[in-house]
């Protein structure tokens, strides 16, 4: 089973218990579950396991899932924002809308982590500094930039959580597009 596969299927668990789990506490069942099953499968399908390799690839696959969780949470926040926007206050979920915002922040902060652990763990499978590895880091600055922007207008500047989680959002595509063009 190769890298994609399990990282897609993992995504699919995630959807599936977020959809079918309606408690406020689905979002950290469906991850903790998504999460392990990747490792499962990635340890069960590869027999031959060394150290550093395997974090590379745990942790990047890890990155890819909780980018998607992402994308998901903004969808579903996005969405019932604009419910609450139309006036449709029962369809609205109960979930504060700030709250959200917030923890859709924690997420992309756990999945530039991950990406940054990615990059560290290929600085050492590489020996030789390439251009890919130059633009992989780079990208992974640029995001880490945008991401402390974000924190510092956040908490000192009152910028709106809501635009910072978007051009975060995107900084973390942008780093997403670069590790995936550079295979």
């Amino acid at each position: 089973m190769s890298f994609i596969t399990q990282v897609t299927i993992s995504i699919v668990i995630y959807f599936i218990l977020r959809v079918s789990l309606k408690r406020p506490s689905s979002l950290y069942i469906a991850s903790f579950v998504s999460g392990f099953s990747y490792i499962g499968m990635y340890l069960l399908a590869y027999k031959n396991i060394t150290l550093i390799p395997t974090i590379h690839f745990l942790v990047t696959g890890l990155s890819l899932l909780v980018l998607f969780i992402a994308y998901y949470e903004i969808l579903s926040l996005e969405r019932n924002v604009r419910k609450i926007k139309k006036g449709e206050f029962g369809d609205a979920e109960t979930f504060p809308i700030e709250r959200s915002y917030k923890l859709v922040s924690k997420i992309l902060g756990v999945g530039l982590l991950f990406l940054t652990f990615a990059l560290i763990s290929g600085f050492a499978i590489q020996s030789v500094f390439t251009a890919n590895l130059i633009f992989k880091t780079s990208f992974t600055l640029v995001a880490w930039l945008i991401f402390l922007i974000t924190l510092i207008g956040i908490k000192f500047l009152n910028f709106p959580i809501k635009y910072a989680i978007r051009g975060l959002f995107i900084s973390m595509w942008a780093v997403l597009i670069a590790y995936i063009t550079n295979i």
